[in-house]
């Protein structure tokens, strides 16, 4: 019985503890600009692969 009684007592402390140190949210700005960075990565990935893809079919 007291297994069980510590399991609950554990996940209703850890809950309340999550509730209370919640991560905070980032700002709009930092995900638009880290979102328009990873989509300029790609473009010049995919922009090379072409390019090599199309010097091997040469």
């Amino acid at each position: 019985m007291g297994f069980w009684r510590g399991v609950i007592t554990g996940s209703l402390i850890s809950a309340a503890m999550g509730m209370v140190f919640r991560p905070q949210r980032k700002p709009e700005q930092l995900i638009m600009k880290s979102t328009r960075n990873a989509s300029r990565r790609a473009q010049k990935m995919m922009k090379g692969m072409s390019r090599k893809v199309n010097d091997m079919m040469k």
